[in-house]
């Protein structure tokens, strides 16, 4: 008999052992996923496997180009008039992955919104050197007014204030987060440890007490019956950090955020009673989030209710009290025109079509449109 080849081990799985007995024999599970996504050499997003589309693990709205971009440059050229036409305008895109969106999006305006386009500057904010290396590549052609940046432009000196639109398209739920359990009247985190040489989970009291308190704020419900349920929830401190960030740079303007969530009712009332944490791979959703580290995405869905009230917090005041499906958004942009702009210059009735299923894709409820939702927070407008 032919012995059954074992599974190639992941390179990052010697380096995650050696730091969880380094730690004392476990480290959280916000740790443990920051390594597996953003490790230098191994994580999931510096290296050089595909991740985005056909050939890679999942699919963004960016990937339904060029209609995304498309409705998103009429928005954007609003943005500019209702600002006054600013002489500069500046776009910042958080993890604009491998640039599809961009790609698409400024030519578009240079095309369609000439004026507009004299004024934009676009910055593309990615921490993936290998993502920034696609991302140079594909956009080195559209000219001086484009850079691409590790991190946010601090905002402790005039190079970091900007008018204009912060753009964050599936960029927070990619953020590290915890994990936390309600058992017994009392939070507990989820960490990872070992089982002999295998990753397995743990139990323990919190790594820091603000997660607690932040748990308290934005999970607790005020409902006895609830209190001897087990729950589980995600808490992204990194998130209220970005949306801080943000509005200490952004001078005038907006801020577009487009995930999937949920608002802080929706879980009290039994939405994810799990957690929402899951891996993805192959375009297959995967439960195991300790498998293959730094081989599979890592994800959550994003807590909107934190996001707003990290946002008011920073002098940021959201559009609309609740972020509003993607469906009525992108809706709504296509109206002027009856989107004669989505389907300007195909040439063959089947480029058409596929644009009308991309279009389905970003708009119908069994796609993207009930899915996910936008968030609008506004500032100096």
């Amino acid at each position: 008999m032919i012995p059954t080849a074992m599974p190639a081990e992941s390179p990052l799985l010697p380096i995650l052992r050696q730091e969880i007995r380094a730690a004392g024999g476990q480290i959280p599970f916000a740790r443990f996923l920051e390594r597996c996504l953003y490790h230098p050499q191994h994580g999931y997003y510096n290296t050089e496997r595909v991740k985005l589309g056909a050939r890679g693990d999942f699919y963004t709205s960016a990937h339904a180009a060029p209609v995304f971009a498309r409705l998103l440059a009429r928005h954007f050229e609003r943005r500019w008039q209702e600002l006054g036409q600013p002489a500069r305008f500046d776009l910042v895109e958080l993890g604009p992955g491998d640039g599809s969106f961009a790609a698409e999006l400024l030519p578009w305006i240079a095309k369609r919104f000439p004026e507009f386009s004299s004024h934009l500057h676009y910055t593309a904010i990615e921490q993936s050197a290998v993502l920034r290396a696609r991302l140079q590549e594909k956009l080195v052609l559209l000219g001086a007014r484009v850079r691409i940046l590790e991190t946010f432009p601090a905002a402790n000196n005039e190079a970091g204030k900007f008018t204009g639109c912060v753009f964050a398209n599936e960029f927070f739920d990619a953020l590290p987060f915890h994990i936390l359990v309600w058992r017994d009247g009392r939070w507990l985190e989820r960490y990872v440890g070992l089982e002999k040489d295998n990753l397995a989970w743990r139990e323990d009291t919190p790594s820091d007490a603000a997660l607690e308190q932040q748990a308290q704020r934005l999970f607790a419900s005020r409902r006895s019956e609830d209190r001897s349920l087990v729950r589980v929830a995600e808490l992204c401190p990194a998130a209220t950090q970005w949306i801080q960030a943000i509005a200490g740079s952004l001078v005038r303007g907006e801020v577009l955020i487009v995930d999937y969530g949920y608002l802080r009712e929706e879980w009290q009332v039994g939405r994810f009673p799990e957690g929402s944490a899951l891996a993805y791979r192959e375009h297959q959703v995967r439960e195991d989030l300790l498998a293959s580290p730094g081989e599979q995405d890592l994800t959550a869905h994003v807590n909107f209710s934190q996001l707003i009230e990290a946002a008011e917090r920073s002098g940021l005041r959201p559009q609309t009290p609740l972020p509003q499906p993607q469906s009525r958004f992108l809706i709504a942009l296509a109206e002027p025109d009856q989107l004669q702009d989505v389907f300007a210059g195909c040439t063959s009735e089947q480029e058409r079509q596929e644009r009308a299923g991309l279009l389905k894709t970003l708009l119908l409820p069994q796609g993207m449109g009930e899915t996910f939702r936008v968030l609008q927070l506004r500032k100096g407008m």
